[in-house]
């Protein structure tokens, strides 16, 4: 089985990285290439170009960078058609992706969306161009299998591969004093918010703070002054937070990452102004983490632009949030034990076998 991969986002890479290593267990002679990042490099993938490196995010970046993107999409046409794939995996990164997909299936290739647009949240146009252009959906949220079901279309819960990586474990210390920081795995969000969190960790003195530094931003890391409580680490989540009592998340994948780990968070964001207009016109859902997604409430705070403040993170922390608890048990419950070994591989197998 020869697979093209496409993953164009820090945390995609960490999800498609799961499912080629549970198509590995299941058809170890398979082979793998693509766009996307060194987590799936690590898993076997023939990394043709590190998209996730290179991360355009918000309406003005996009359209800033609009001659790139032209020539990114002509190289990965090129690349795709010379590897002659039995399936093109795409993974999230919908602006590109939905593209690919279209393309691909117009040449008679079989596409597997792994982790779809969010179109239950914005842009449900996308539905029908989605569904339209893949052979096979496979999500990793639970809800989204009924969502799609009441709309006509088909779609699989496949697990979600984060609960399979943290089951069983847990990063919470009620009684300590330290707090882990995920800023963000692009640019502009650790432009943004680091310079809070530090401002925090200086109005903390009594805190210990670890700021979760993503492999994505080491290039760019900005050079600003860090007070003595603070601590940057270039590891892993799981080795980062094992005893923690508190942590401020950047939206985004990291906050069921914390959620799953069992420690209360404050999910923080800081957009350009103008994209976060524009997306505020359009979005359809009160929440934007994944934790309150997912369980359908606010389980956990959600703190938008300027609301992202010392004093509102200073009193969060010190109320420690011990009321989230719960809600992870939920949450937990929710996620169910899905496995992609179980579920994903074999419908991605009975697609390839179909067309041969």
């Amino acid at each position: 089985m020869r697979i093209f991969w496409i993953a164009g986002e820090p945390s995609g890479d960490v999800q498609a990285a799961s499912l080629v290593q549970a198509i590995q267990k299941a058809h170890p002679k398979t082979v793998h290439s693509g766009w996307g990042g060194v987590h799936m490099q690590k898993e076997g993938v023939e990394l043709l170009f590190n998209l996730p490196a290179n991360p355009i995010m918000g309406f003005i970046e996009v359209v800033l960078k609009a001659r790139i993107i032209r020539e990114q999409f002509r190289q990965v046409k090129r690349h795709i058609t010379e590897f002659e794939p039995d399936v093109l995996i795409l993974v999230d990164f919908p602006g590109f992706n939905l593209r690919i997909a279209e393309w691909a299936q117009a040449r008679g290739m079989k596409v597997v969306y792994f982790i779809p647009p969010k179109v239950w949240a914005w842009k449900q146009g996308r539905l029908r161009k989605l569904s339209a252009s893949t052979d096979l959906i496979l999500s990793i949220l639970p809800f989204e299998e009924s969502w799609y079901a009441a709309k006509g279309h088909a779609l699989h819960y496949v697990g979600n591969p984060l609960a399979e990586r943290y089951a069983g474990k847990t990063g919470y210390a009620a009684e300590s004093k330290e707090v882990v920081l995920l800023p963000g795995s692009r640019n502009q969000e650790v432009q943004r918010l680091l310079p809070v969190f530090c401002e925090l960790a200086a109005a903390l003195p009594a805190y210990r703070f670890k700021v979760v530094r993503a492999a994505s931003v080491l290039a760019s890391w900005p050079m600003i002054s860090i007070p003595k409580n603070v601590e940057v680490i270039d590891a892993p989540l799981l080795e980062v937070a094992t005893s923690a009592c508190f942590a401020l998340t950047c939206s985004g994948t990291a906050s069921l990452e914390i959620a799953l780990l069992g420690i209360p968070q404050a999910v923080v964001y800081k957009a350009n102004p103008i994209s976060l207009a524009i997306a505020r016109r359009f979005v359809k859902v009160p929440f934007f983490s994944l934790p309150n997604l997912i369980l359908d409430q606010e389980a956990v705070p959600e703190l938008l632009q300027e609301q992202v403040s010392v004093d509102v993170l200073k009193a969060l922390i010190r109320g420690r949030g011990e009321e989230q608890l719960d809600h992870y048990h939920r949450l937990d419950t929710m996620l169910g034990a899905q496995t992609l070994e179980q579920d994903a591989v074999g419908l991605i197998s009975e697609l390839v076998l179909s067309s041969r």
